[in-house]
């Protein structure tokens, strides 16, 4: 499977540098690389709950690539957490495959004590929440919640087995591959945002172009006469053939 990421540039400098040395820095081979990456551009958005930040689309296979590469370079069994996502499946029997987002790996603990937060406020929770929460649950089980009670014990099986499987992402993953992680992803970030930036810029300056003067009438009249004349000219031309 070719790429069309960094990754290639990467592995020729590499090779240059290291092919004919008996003696190499240590490395993950590329294919296996492309293996993980896309199968991690599969599971994993690039989100951060914690930061406000969502990412609009699924992330590039060089992302994933790129989470590959750090985690396994800090000692984590990939093929072990792809099992474990794999299995992922808060409700059982929904119909939609849930998306795993980022910040869930930098700071699964965290996520667990929120979701134990919320736990605890079910019975005081509030009106126009249970509703949207009646929302999700019909989008993923494909039928309606019944009434609150049932929205509340849906949720409680969710917020369980979602604390479940964090933990055992958390053990799996270590200290150093949640710092590894960690720190990848306030780098990535930084672009991200200045590539938002920037393709904000871009779209102000084209709605500013596009407000500016209009093009006159007359050259308008103009532009059309000239197509006029030449559909004419090709139609006597026609007629005289």
């Amino acid at each position: 499977m070719a790429t069309s990421n960094g990754w290639d540039k990467w592995y020729k400098q590499w090779n240059e540098r290291f092919g004919d040395q008996d003696e190499a820095p240590s490395f993950v081979a590329q294919d296996r690389l492309e293996v993980w990456g896309a199968r991690l551009r599969d599971l994993i958005m690039l989100n951060d709950h914690w930061m406000g930040y969502q990412h609009p689309g699924p992330m590039s296979l060089e992302d994933g690539m790129s989470i590959a590469f750090v985690l396994a370079d800090s000692g984590v069994e990939i093929d072990e957490l792809l099992s474990l996502m794999d299995e992922f499946q808060p409700i059982e029997g929904s119909i939609v495959r849930v998306g795993i987002p980022l910040c869930w790996l930098t700071d699964p603990m965290d996520h667990v004590y929120d979701l134990l937060s919320m736990l605890s406020d079910l019975p005081h929770l509030d009106p126009e929440l249970i509703e949207q929460m009646q929302q999700t649950l019909t989008e993923m089980l494909g039928t309606a919640a019944n009434d609150d009670g049932d929205v509340q014990d849906v949720f409680r099986t969710m917020s369980v087995n979602t604390v479940q499987w964090l933990l055992e992402m958390m053990e799996i993953l270590g200290d150093e591959g949640r710092m590894s992680l960690r720190a990848w992803w306030q780098g990535r970030l930084i672009t991200l945002l200045r590539e938002e930036e920037a393709a904000t810029k871009r779209k102000r300056t084209q709605r500013r172009r596009k407000k500016g003067q209009p093009v006159p009438r007359a050259f308008q009249d103009l532009i059309q006469s000239l197509d006029m004349q030449g559909m004419e000219a090709d139609t006597d031309e026609d007629e005289s053939e």
